[in-house]
């Protein structure tokens, strides 16, 4: 192996062909299916194929690894385009955004700015295409941002590889080097996935074997020959499962881990048989100028579909992979022709610019850089200024409704700007102190509010949809001297384990030591709170016979269990109020997503269940089954499912009467 064959390479316009099969491959799932396709991975492998090329070519060039240079090259080519679509984003967040999303999405624009963007949803524990409101408009740079740290060590691989090629008098042992990279990268990829998968998405440890096997296909290929048989076989194989993969990856799967190797492997049959091949249907199909022109393109169509398709979804109101075919076809050509425009206007200018000369490649990155980085940061700090402003735990801590019930108010005040700016803020108290956590784990995680000296407990055990009833009950432990304790896992009420993989997996950990963790708890606890109910994934209530079997385990240990049945179901409220402030238009219908009994009523019924006392707040959130999104001037919900803190205290009174009505025991419970 002689570096000295990278010299000579001829230009692999089949090559672009298979960037933009993933390219509209990304498009064609992210609009109609919102899933992975494997399109990403595909960029992954053929930047990787790209960046050695460049790399391998400037050694022998020069003599050494040049990583300046490198990353000179890397400036010139993305930060223009990449700004200027982060700015065109951020115009157009003003007026198709909802404010309820402004202080996250700018969190998110500066994050993608500092190519962070995959670590910020890490951080915030993001789960991709996985949320029932559309996510972040900048979200698709977490790609990009993972591209750019990998391209930040790319040259320091090349260097230690070269490094011990010398020392031992032989350029295998750059490939060897970079193959043993692959093997830690792919096995951290199956850990990380296994035990975080939403994390893992996006970690540039699970990701960094995907480019490496990019870099290893331009090492060997000099030194590889198929016949043209066994060239057109491979281009087969690799085009058809590349199609295949988001037809055959479940939804739910945790991604990468090992079903990555799938469009990795697509894309290596591809790369590989196409350099022996100049014939056959698949390498023309590749090789055509219809895909190689969109090749060109496919980094500003990646950058471009995709804010174009949030925006769509917020404005028109349309739920992720619910857009309709034409819908779909006019988001495609409103990202093809941007796509053209920025290229004639600004990629093709800054390409012409001489690429010897390093010292303007970073001057045109920095000046694109502060040139948005500056009015973002202006931008952000009014924003959260603003948010910091609405402390809706304490402005409405003691600030109650009268009534027994909640009811859609015509003319109530108009919602003020904080109101909306806050609302991700006013969240329950194990929300914001960071109790309440993600599909990290199944560790058991608990956290006291009430009268935390109290030696009397009550438990609240299950989801987000149970912890954000943690207002009321710190209202009656504070009021009645207990304490409360809640138990909280997102996504895993009692007994109910979600999806499959990792996530049901974690779920499934959790609930099998539940019960043994609240037998634990001295002095025994008066009253486990728990959710009875859950929403399908067709937005329609059940009971998870599961949960019923670990009610049953809790009744069990003595400890008397209230069942809560789930709140309804509202249809994007905050982004109906910030559209028209209808009080009528933005209610929902109690019956829209509930059942006309509680479905729980059944399993009482038919099995012993003794001990178990139900409550259904329908009474009080609803009004002849009109269920209001807003309460003087304040949003009464953070997103579709859940209830703001504000709302949840303001009707802290009437919940108790309602409590008291249906459990009129429930004071001897907490005192016995």
């Amino acid at each position: 192996m002689n570096l000295t064959d990278y010299k000579v390479s001829s230009y692999r316009y089949d090559i672009q062909g298979v960037r933009a099969i993933g390219a509209l491959l990304i498009m064609v799932y992210h609009i109609w299916f919102s899933k992975v396709s494997g399109g990403v991975d595909v960029f992954f492998v053929v930047s990787g194929y790209f960046m050695a090329g460049m790399l391998a070519r400037s050694y022998l060039k020069n003599g050494k690894v040049n990583p300046f240079e490198f990353w000179g090259r890397i400036i010139r080519r993305i930060a223009p385009l990449a700004y200027t679509v982060i700015a065109f984003t951020l115009i157009l967040g003003y007026f198709f955004m909802p404010a309820n999303f402004w202080r996250h999405d700018m969190q998110g624009v500066l994050a993608s700015i500092a190519h962070l963007e995959n670590w910020y949803l890490i951080f915030r524990n993001t789960d991709y295409l996985a949320s029932s409101n559309p996510p972040s408009p900048v979200q698709q740079f977490w790609a990009l941002s993972l591209q750019m740290q990998f391209y930040l060590v790319l040259p320091l691989i090349f260097y230690v590889g070269i490094v011990l090629s010398k020392i031992f008098n032989s350029y295998k042992v750059l490939l060897y080097f970079i193959c043993a990279l692959i093997v830690i990268s792919f096995s951290y990829s199956l850990y990380y996935t296994h035990t975080n998968p939403s994390a893992a998405y996006f970690h540039p440890g699970t990701r960094a074997w995907e480019f490496l096997a990019g870099a290893v296909i331009f090492l060997i290929l000099p030194f590889i020959k198929f016949s043209l048989k066994v060239s057109r076989i491979l281009l087969w194989v690799g085009f058809l499962l590349i199609l295949a993969v988001g037809i055959i990856v479940p939804q739910n799967i945790s991604y990468p881990g090992s079903i990555a190797i799938l469009p990795v492997a697509a894309a290596s049959f591809m790369m590989i048989g196409g350099a022996n091949a100049s014939s056959g249907l698949v390498y023309k199909l590749l090789s055509s100028k219809p895909l190689v022109y969109i090749g060109g393109l496919s980094f500003a169509i990646y950058l471009w579909h995709w804010p174009i398709l949030i925006y769509f979804q917020h404005y028109f109101d349309v739920a992720p992979g619910k857009v309709s075919l034409i819908e779909g076809i006019i988001i495609i050509l409103l990202a093809f022709v941007l796509s053209i425009v920025s290229k004639k206007v600004i990629e093709d200018p800054v390409a012409n610019i001489r690429k010897t000369n390093t010292f303007a490649s970073y001057v045109i990155g920095a000046l694109c850089f502060l040139s948005i980085l500056l009015p973002s940061l202006y931008i952000y700090i009014k924003i959260d200024k603003i948010h910091n402003s609405f402390k809706a735990h304490e402005v409405l801590s003691n600030d109650f409704y009268e009534g027994r019930s909640a009811y859609a108010q015509n003319g109530y005040p108009n919602i003020s700007l904080p109101s909306f700016i806050g609302n991700k803020g006013d969240i329950n108290t194990p929300g914001l102190d960071g109790t309440s956590e993600g599909l990290k784990n199944g560790e058991i995680i608990t956290s006291e509010y009430g009268d935390i000296h109290s030696n009397k407990s009550v438990l609240l055990v299950g989801g987000s949809t149970n912890a954000h009833w943690e207002p009321f009950f710190s209202y009656l432990g504070k009021k009645h001297s207990f304490k409360v304790i809640v138990f909280n896992r997102t996504d895993c009420s009692i007994g109910y384990n979600p999806g499959s993989g990792s996530n049901y997996q974690i779920c499934k950990d959790w609930n099998d030591k539940l019960i043994d963790s609240i037998s634990n708890i001295k002095p025994q606890p008066k009253v486990v709170v728990v959710n009875t109910s859950r929403h399908s994934g067709n937005r329609k209530e059940f009971t998870p016979t599961g949960s019923v079997d670990n009610i049953e385990k809790v009744l069990a240990l003595g400890i008397p269990v209230i069942g809560l049945r789930i709140n309804p179901l509202q249809k994007n409220p905050n982004r109906c109020l910030w559209k028209s402030e209808d009080a009528f238009e933005c209610a929902t219908d109690f019956y829209s997503s509930m059942e006309r009994t509680n479905p729980m009523i059944q399993f009482k019924n038919d099995q012993d269940l003794s001990g178990l006392y139900l409550v259904d707040f329908k009474d009080v959130l609803c009004t002849d089954n009109l269920c209001p999104a807003a309460f003087n001037g304040y949003l009464a919900m953070t997103d579709d499912a859940h209830l703001t803190y504000s709302y949840i205290n303001y009707l802290a009174p009437a919940l108790e009467d309602s409590l008291n009505t249906q459990v009129p025991d429930f004071m001897t419970l907490i005192n016995d």
